[in-house]
């Protein structure tokens, strides 16, 4: 008896000893670990990566940057059964435990016993949403260890509704889904309220192994485990027996769906994007969620990009075709999905789909475009004369075949959607920009920066360095008017000697027309008439006036090659700078982001740029529309000086403040731009080149449009590299640019007239359909005299002979800047005895 009490006394010592020893091991092991464990703030700041999202002026949806897809949502907001399948399949307990379920624990560790390994695991909702929080996904004791520490840790600082609302949103759910939310959006474009109960199950299976049991990757074992745990909530009375039944027998409804967006605006976005990364940085620009709300007008946008690709396309048609993108062996392609399967390897740009030539011959030839046969005949491909150099075609085709045989890969456009007619097309190598602002305060409208982001992310609208041209001479006839020359001012149109220089600067073709108005000269585009009116200003004095409309200094050159254009600069710095034209005369910035907000949607940024308002404040105060309403009633006090007279009819009246100290960035509160052309200058100018769309190099902007409230400049560089039109009217400013990157000519006769004009016009007419017309209003201390009208259009009836022969000069000294042609004979100034107007030179009409 005394050996069994000793033995159990023994025994009992032991016990006790080895659980003091654990427990003391178990406290070191805390007081080791504890301090490695996020603390209390931290544990209630458990960050969810959350996409950048980009918006349109308008809410809509224009971009989504991020590795991981994330839509956080409230736990009020998520169904019912997809949070009881989720607790039903990973954590039956969950409101019961505190963190750890001891069960779990020990049928994990008689698991490692057994087995050697840490294979099985008892992972809580807490458990998973610490590791997934805090700590790496490894198998191993001391992992463990510290994921059971924070779980309890996390229960005594966290709700179980707060803890689970974490969890949903933050479990990775495969195809770079983080969170209920995304993957519902990912595998079923639905929101959460949309789900099915199959497909609740479905999303609630993804957490155990997110490949293993994908949908899409592995349907069959999706399937496997979509149906257990619907049979796990059955046996735990969370679903009925018709419930049950009704969703074991739904299907795999399961697809691959990206984010839908609203808009289109690759190079804006893509701008947007490296804005936030500049100021944000690269670890938070895509992982905090920011919402950027943009100054971009959806439709416009559309609008931009069919009138680009229209005009790039009309080029590269005129200049024939440069073969076919590829050839495949059609007999390496057995079947109509391995044919499917070869063209799903060519992107579709813009709206030409890539297409497989499945036979061809003399009449006809047969492609697979999509999953669509379609037939092309003689007329769909005979533009497609030969591309030989930038002036030179192949002869026309005679035969479908010429262009098309079997196995090639080409592109096509369809040219009727209703009949599914199609035609043969390329994409253009030619490049090309078009910006649209609003010159009122410089928001960007629209913006097309290439034919296709995805076949070249290059943005001409911001990154295309290049010589203005002509379209430059506005600010070099501006500087003058500025001086104290006219419109009516007369400067001799002829050859110049420039002393000590080898230059010879020369007209188009070598014509000169002698002694002419600026209005007429600038309509024009007379070219020694700019630089004999630069040489009269001084160039430092032109130079220092083109700063004012934001033209960096040292891209302006500092001798007579300015008044020609040879500066260098972006289509973005020309609409800022024509904003100026259009807007009365300030200064305004361009810009594209108005505001920034975080997840929360708490304002981070909000956009200040100088607005227009009268008086000499140096801030602005934009009434609500009302107050508005009710200031255009009042009479104009004519007082002030120099206010700006622009009908501004249905949008904010800038104003100065009627309040005491404002602040800019408060609510309204704006810096005044500056003026920098006077009202008498601005009007002058304007209406010369009101004057270019009237009767000279544009004169077809005016047919086409039928309005007096367009005006702007043509400009086309040397030998035909860059072909401009920088256009506007009272609330619209367009700039279109088309060249090559790599500095290649145009070809022969493709002026701005022939290139950048048809898309500005196409554009213009979009946009403007169904607007009245606006004039700027005239300033009182104007004569018509001073303005030089009415000559244009009293034609000469005599024609003498010019002053200067035909022939062309050689360039020296690497310059020979040509203007445009002149594209209509009539309207011309009279001229003095002895010279006569240039010889007409035709240029046909653009056809679309």
């Amino acid at each position: 008896m005394r050996f069994i009490y000793k033995f159990f006394q023994l025994v009992l010592g032991g016990f006790f000893a080895l659980l003091t020893l654990g427990a003391l091991g178990l406290f070191a092991l805390y007081s080791h670990y504890a301090p490695q464990l996020p603390d209390e703030a931290e544990l209630r700041k458990i960050d969810i990566q959350v996409p950048l999202r980009i918006y349109t002026r308008d809410g809509e949806l224009l971009a989504e940057y991020g590795e991981r897809r994330s839509r956080p949502v409230t736990l009020s907001a998520v169904p019912r059964n997809l949070t009881q399948a989720f607790i039903d399949i990973e954590d039956a307990r969950f409101y019961e435990h505190q963190g750890v379920d001891i069960k779990g624990v020990l049928r994990a560790l008689r698991n490692v016993v057994s087995t050697g390994s840490a294979s099985q695991g008892a992972s809580t909702i807490t458990m998973q949403l610490a590791r997934n929080s805090f700590l790496d996904s490894g198998k191993n004791l001391e992992r463990k260890f510290k994921e059971t520490l924070l779980a309890i840790k996390m229960e005594q600082n966290l709700t179980k509704d707060q803890i689970l609302e974490l969890y949903l949103n933050k479990i990775y759910l495969g195809n770079r889904a983080y969170g209920i939310a995304s993957a519902a959006e990912t595998y079923y474009g639905k929101s959460l309220s949309e789900l099915t109960l199959a497909q609740c199950a479905m999303i609630a299976g993804l957490p155990k192994a997110p490949s293993r049991y994908n949908p899409l990757a592995n349907p069959e074992r999706a399937m496997i485990r979509r149906n257990y745990i619907l049979k796990r909530m059955l046996e735990l009375g969370h679903i009925s027996q018709l419930d049950y039944q009704t969703a074991l027998n739904e299907p795999n409804t399961a697809e691959k769906h990206k984010t839908e967006l609203d808009a289109n605006a690759p190079y804006l976005a893509e701008m947007v994007r490296a804005d936030i990364v500049k100021r944000f940085g690269a670890d938070n620009a895509y992982t905090q969620g920011y919402h950027v709300y943009t100054t971009l007008d959806s439709e416009k946008q559309v609008e931009a990009a069919e009138s680009l690709r229209k005009a790039l396309m009309a080029y590269d048609y005129r200049h024939g075709y440069r073969g076919v993108e590829d050839k495949v062996d059609l007999g390496d392609l057995k079947t109509e999905d391995d044919m499917l399967d070869k063209l799903s390897n060519y992107p579709v740009f813009g709206d030409l789909f890539p297409a497989l030539v499945l036979s061809a011959n003399s009449n006809a030839a047969e492609l697979l475009v999509g999953e669509t046969r379609v037939t092309l005949d003689l007329d769909a491909v005979k533009w497609a004369r030969e591309f030989k150099s930038e002036d030179r075609r192949g002869a026309a085709p005679r035969r479908v075949s010429d262009v098309l045989k079997a196995g090639d890969i080409v592109r096509l456009r369809q040219t009727d959607k209703e009949k599914n007619t199609w035609a043969l097309s390329q994409v253009p190598t030619v490049g090309g920009a078009l910006i649209s602002l609003d010159p009122s305060d410089g928001a960007v409208r629209a913006v097309m920066g290439g034919f296709d982001f995805y076949h070249s992310k290059f943005n001409r609208a911001t990154q295309a360095v290049r010589q203005p041209g002509s379209s430059f001479k506005p600010i070099i006839y501006a500087a003058a008017l500025a001086k104290g020359f006219t419109p009516a001012s007369v400067v001799n149109d002829a050859p110049l000697d420039i002393p000590g220089s080898t230059w010879k600067p020369s007209n188009f073709g070598g014509r000169y027309i002698g002694p002419t108005t600026l209005r007429e000269a600038l309509a024009k585009s007379r070219n020694l008439v700019s630089i004999r009116l630069l040489r009269s200003i001084g160039v430092n004095y032109a130079i220092d006036f083109a700063t004012r409309f934001g033209f960096p200094k040292e891209n302006l050159p500092p001798n007579l090659t300015l008044a020609l254009g040879t500066a260098m600069t972006t289509p973005m710095e020309m609409a800022t700078a024509y904003s100026a034209f259009a807007n009365g005369g300030y200064k305004i910035n361009s810009y594209f982001i108005t505001r920034i907000e975080d997840r929360d949607h708490h304002v981070l940024f909000k956009e200040t740029s100088p607005r227009i308002c009268e008086g000499t404040s140096d801030v602005c105060v934009i009434k609500p529309e009302a107050d508005a309403k009710k200031a255009s009633d009042k009479p104009v006090d004519d007082t002030k000086p120099e206010p700006s007279k622009k009908d501004v009819s249905g949008k904010p009246i800038w104003e100065t403040a009627a309040v005491e100290h404002p602040k800019i960035g408060d609510e309204g509160v704006y810096p005044a731009a500056e003026r920098i052309m006077d009202s008498r200058t601005h009007y002058q100018i304007v209406s010369m080149m009101q004057g270019v769309t009237q009767f000279g190099t544009a004169a077809r902007a005016g047919r086409a449009l039928n309005r007096k409230d367009i005006a702007g400049k043509t400009g086309t560089t040397n030998d035909q590299k860059d072909a401009w039109f920088c256009g506007f009217t009272p609330d619209v400013v367009t700039i279109a640019w088309v060249g090559f990157d790599n500095m290649a000519k145009l070809g022969e006769g493709e002026t701005a007239t022939n290139v950048a004009l048809p898309m500005w016009i196409d554009f213009m007419h979009r946009v403007l359909k169904g607007e009245p017309s606006k004039e700027w209003e005239k300033p009182v201390n104007i004569k018509e005299a001073d303005l030089g009208l009415g000559v244009e259009s009293k034609p000469k009836s005599s024609r003498q002979k010019s002053t200067s022969s035909n022939k062309k000069t050689p360039p020296r000294n690497g310059f020979q800047y040509k203007n445009e042609r002149d594209i209509s004979p009539r309207n011309r100034p009279n001229m003095p005895a002895g010279q006569r107007p240039p010889e007409r030179v035709e240029i046909p009409e653009q056809l679309f």
